[in-house]
């Protein structure tokens, strides 16, 4: 699989991050795992310096061998005790009565959710905990060795710039603090398997980190599409996902097939919206279009090139926008035009509703595209024509003013347009049953 160019670059980083600071540990944790996908994100900021200094420079195509001798190898030992769980993927255990859980949330907003749901008990605020005393002097060895690192003259000369070490620094230290935090809920609370999700970001990739270096059973759930980056290397000892063409995506980078679990999908949040979603017309054609977290330049052009080819087109068209769990409306509401465009926050209705109520689902590569391509809806994907993997057929793709001129008036005006498109495209994977309390439980019991 031919992976995109600046991908290849954050990973070409990535590679060298891992090996150059993979043997600085606090509390027996290698800071790099928890902090791949934040340096992936400097790396992706930095993008122009990054792409100069790796110019004609080839990437392993085995990403997950390239980042095997930097994770960690332990030895699962059977243990009586608390699954941990990440709280918003509480729905994955809500009816699973035989087993104990533990959730943690990791952000205020993911606290504040779960705590007015009773069900989800013991509920911890990660900042909540207070740090284990370690000796003041272990940090400052962590500091001390990543000064050294820096300073070797083969230490490439990206990881050296004063912005590089400023970021590193501030990273590490609210790292650092992390991990004591933990160590006080592992110290606290005797854990014996941790439920996370698939992306490796700096939550999940924390504790499943921190649970291995304790010889504690990890499992990471997908709950999104797979991506080249922020989902590998896989790090976790089982990896549960959607279907075949999932398996063979994560094969494709060099993941072992015996890490790799088929479970049918389900989305834990899309089910904890607050409220039913009421459709307020049906003579219009509802356009739901999904952001996702690219960027503030990329979602307003977005957004401007949308309103602007539906504007014509006003009383034929409702336009829904459904923002991303990391995005706020007020950032983006001042863009859209509130006499035929809405804007909702992620969780503000029930998502399967929304898709349900909708007549065709926009969007970059938004997990709520494979929502919709399970219930049958048209999806049409805002990009430049790509491959898609979990897709077969012949996907639409738009970017351009005309392009959305072009398919707005389609849909509003030709009746059998919408369902040309469902034929068109299908996911290569066979429609699921829905994910059931067993299938969850054979894993965590």
């Amino acid at each position: 699989m031919t992976m995109q160019r600046k991908n290849q670059m954050i990973w070409l980083h990535s590679i060298d991050f891992l090996k150059l600071f993979s043997n600085i540990t606090y509390d027996n944790v290698p800071i790099t795992l928890p902090l791949l996908r934040e340096f992936q994100k400097y790396v992706a900021r930095h993008y122009k310096s990054a792409r100069l200094e790796k110019k004609g420079t080839k990437l392993h195509s085995n990403i997950q061998k390239a980042c095997e001798p930097y994770l960690i190898k332990s030895t699962v030992k059977r243990k009586e005790g608390y699954v941990l769980v990440r709280a918003d993927l509480y729905p994955l255990t809500a009816n699973i009565k035989n087993r104990k859980f533990l959730y943690l949330a990791h952000h205020r907003h993911e606290y504040k959710k779960m705590l007015k749901n009773e069900h989800c008990r013991p509920l911890i605020y990660l900042q909540s905990l207070p740090e284990t005393a370690f000796l003041f002097s272990k940090e400052q060895r962590v500091l001390n060795k990543i000064k050294k690192v820096i300073k070797k003259s083969a230490t490439p000369r990206f990881f050296k710039s004063k912005t590089f070490i400023s970021w590193l620094n501030k990273k590490v230290k609210k790292l650092l603090s992390n991990i004591r935090k933990v160590n006080t809920l592992f110290e606290k609370y005797p854990i014996s398997k941790t439920l996370y999700g698939s992306t490796i970001n700096r939550h999940g990739a924390l504790i499943t980190t921190f649970a291995q270096t304790r010889n504690v059973q990890t499992i990471n759930f997908q709950h999104g599409v797979f991506g080249e980056v922020a989902h590998l290397p896989v790090n976790a000892d089982v990896n549960l996902v959607w279907g075949e063409s999932h398996k063979k995506y994560l094969e494709s980078y060099g993941v072992p097939a015996d890490k790799i679990m088929i479970v049918p999908p389900l989305f834990p949040r899309s089910l904890q919206s607050r409220t039913p979603f009421h459709s307020i017309s049906h003579q219009k054609k509802r356009v739901l279009v999904a952001l996702q977290p690219l960027g503030y330049g990329f979602n307003k052009k977005m957004i401007q090139t949308i309103e602007k080819a539906a504007q014509p087109l006003a009383n034929r068209l409702l336009i829904r926008y459904k923002l991303h769990p990391d995005q706020r409306k007020r950032r983006y509401s001042t863009l859209i035009n509130p006499n035929y465009s809405t804007m909702y926050n992620h969780g503000s209705f029930s998502l399967h509703t929304l898709i349900e109520e909708s007549d065709i689902v926009i969007t970059p590569f938004s997990t709520v595209a494979y929502e919709a391509l399970l219930l049958e809806k048209p999806v049409v994907f805002y990009s430049k024509k790509t491959t898609i993997y979990y897709l077969r057929g012949t996907p639409i793709f738009v970017k351009e003013f005309g392009e959305f001129k072009q398919l707005f008036s389609k849909i509003s005006s030709e009746p059998t347009y919408l369902s040309t498109l469902v034929a068109m495209t299908k996911l290569k994977d066979e429609k699921s049953i829905p994910m059931n309390d067993k299938t969850v439980a054979s894993f965590l019991i």
